[in-house]
């Protein structure tokens, strides 16, 4: 969609629900408001917790249109005449505002309302329009650093992931309460580019076929131990999500993980490096674009033992042999309307290990990543992308930022190089 500065009219416009619950943040919804309204069509749900923190009449006035506050008030029946006689429709104001909205955005979310989506409870018209609505979920949460890093939030905030619903994830800095740490909502300029993007995104890939390996391989030692790496599945997982999103047919190979597969996505569970080349080559030749993001073990061993082995008094020796190369085997097999993008993790020297890789496995685009060390890498939230394309000269860097982000800007990156 091209946002462009002319105000399309409301009936063209896409509809979009904000949610606004009782965080601190509550004030910064205006700012949220007044730079969509340009080019959405915008309604409000307001929680009982927002509305001391934000006035209603503020809101309303930012966005055009009446806060929608109560669910009970204007709950009404209307007589409506049916061949089998006369019926009364029940005019309920969670249906109305839920019932064609394009997205549901909740800025500022808390870890109470997001508790809420998480269980499906609907005890207010927000939470009841976001269980009614069928639209994309946007939330953009806010709240005290200790309750950010809670289990129990973090929780809840895989649920929602493993639903589709896309995390707009806090800043760090200064809190209200006087603490330091990631809390922040998210800025008001980066919240609207996010629904600009999802907007512009939407369905941009349909009729597009997408695979996606994701995770670690185990390979057996014995029945009780395995070869593995510290592999958390969350890029692959992201990258997944964020095509599904995009409108293509995705499927997700998987090593073992802790995490929910990604809703819409095919997935495909698999253990070792064997399992994942035998899946990846059954689907490849009907694939229009695959990303390896999973970290594959280069070695298993030689042989597997089929009891536990037992501590003696020596060393154990072992010997591995290699696994199949997933990346090379499709780089060789692929048609010419096929894209590959590959992965390399890297503990130290990262540009030149990559472009080592990169001219050994020429694919369309490789992402490379530091791993090994605290906040970015493996089973962290964070990442950060040295990305090489083919037909340019220098690599791209992607800052870091949350694995989810990373994978919109390499799936654009992706689109923004298709004909180089």
């Amino acid at each position: 969609m091209s946002l462009s500065t002319k105000k399309p009219s409301s009936a063209t416009q896409p509809k979009i629900l904000l949610g606004v619950t009782g965080s601190v943040a509550a004030y910064k919804a205006a700012s949220i408001l007044k730079a969509l309204r340009p080019h959405f069509d915008l309604r409000v749900g307001l929680t009982a917790a927002g509305s001391r923190l934000v006035r209603a009449s503020e809101l309303a006035k930012a966005s055009g249109h009446p806060v929608g506050q109560d669910a009970f008030r204007g709950v009404k029946p209307i007589p409506v005449n049916t061949p089998s006689g006369s019926h009364p429709l029940i005019r309920v104001p969670h249906i109305e505002f839920a019932r064609e909205c394009d997205l549901v955005l909740i800025a500022p979310a808390t870890a109470d309302f997001l508790g809420k989506m998480a269980l499906g409870l609907a005890d207010d018209l927000l939470s009841s329009c976001c269980l009614y609505s069928t639209a994309p979920v946007m939330v953009a949460p806010a709240m005290n650093t200790h309750m950010w890093e809670n289990p129990a939030v973090k929780h809840n905030l895989e649920i929602l992931r493993s639903r589709g619903v896309t995390i707009l994830e806090p800043a760090s800095g200064h809190l209200a309460c006087g603490d330091e740490g990631k809390g922040r909502l998210l800025d008001p300029a980066s919240i609207v580019a996010a629904v600009e993007r999802h907007f512009q995104n939407r369905n941009r890939w349909r009729g597009c076929s997408v695979l996606v390996t994701a995770g670690p391989t185990q390979e057996s030692l014995d029945p009780v131990r395995v070869l593995t790496n510290h592999s958390s599945g969350k890029m692959g997982y992201a990258l997944a999500a964020a095509s599904r999103a995009r409108g293509a047919s995705t499927t997700l190979i998987t090593g073992p993980t802790a995490l929910t597969p990604p809703a819409g996505v095919a997935t495909v569970p698999i253990r070792t490096a064997v399992e994942m080349h035998r899946e990846v080559m059954r689907r490849f030749p009907k694939t229009d674009l695959f990303i390896l993001a999973a970290a594959v073990a280069d070695f298993r061993p030689a042989h597997q033992v089929r009891s536990k082995i037992k501590k003696g008094k020596g060393g154990l020796n072992l010997r591995l042999v290699q696994n199949p190369d997933i990346l090379s085997d499709v780089i060789r097999h692929r048609g010419p309307s096929q894209r590959v993008v590959g992965f390399a993790a890297e503990t130290d020297d990262l540009a030149r290990r990559a472009t080592a890789k990169w001219r050994r496995k020429p694919c369309d685009l490789l992402a490379a990543n530091i791993v090994g060390k605290p906040g970015t890498g493996f089973n962290s939230e964070q990442n950060e992308l040295l990305v090489f394309c083919r037909g340019e000269k220098k690599p791209v860097k992607l800052g870091r930022a949350s694995k989810d982000r990373l994978a919109e800007q390499l799936l654009d990156l992706i689109d923004e190089t298709a004909h180089t």
